[in-house]
């Protein structure tokens, strides 16, 4: 991967734990994880080819909770709410990263 692609091997990243409550769809939980605290619990999830989890956002199922638990103490998970876990952008300067004209990026933008 191009060293100039500041997302390679899950830098730059921070994970998103979004929960959303079934009946009206509002955000009951929200919680960032550092990449360590992702790589402990990446295994749990079926990524195919998007191993950084930055082209969209990943149900996590109530049989992984207590794994989540494990590696994000504080988490809550409401039982009648509905969690996914997504990736978001985090260079340290807070500005967004977009490839420059022309370049192809060796795989997905994440969305500012």
């Amino acid at each position: 991967m191009s060293s100039d692609y500041p997302f390679a091997d899950g830098y730059n990243l921070l994970w998103d734990l979004t929960g959303f409550g079934d009946a009206d769809e509002e955000i009951v939980e929200s919680v960032s994880l550092s990449r360590d605290q992702y790589l402990r619990i990446r295994h749990l999830f079926v990524l195919g080819d998007d191993p950084w989890m930055v082209a969209g956002e990943y149900r996590v199922a109530p049989s992984i909770w207590a794994h989540v638990r494990r590696a994000v103490p504080g988490v809550r998970f409401e039982r009648d709410a509905d969690y996914f876990l997504g990736a978001r952008q985090a260079l340290p300067d807070g500005r967004f990263w977009r490839p420059a004209p022309g370049v192809a990026a060796p795989g997905p933008i994440p969305p500012p």
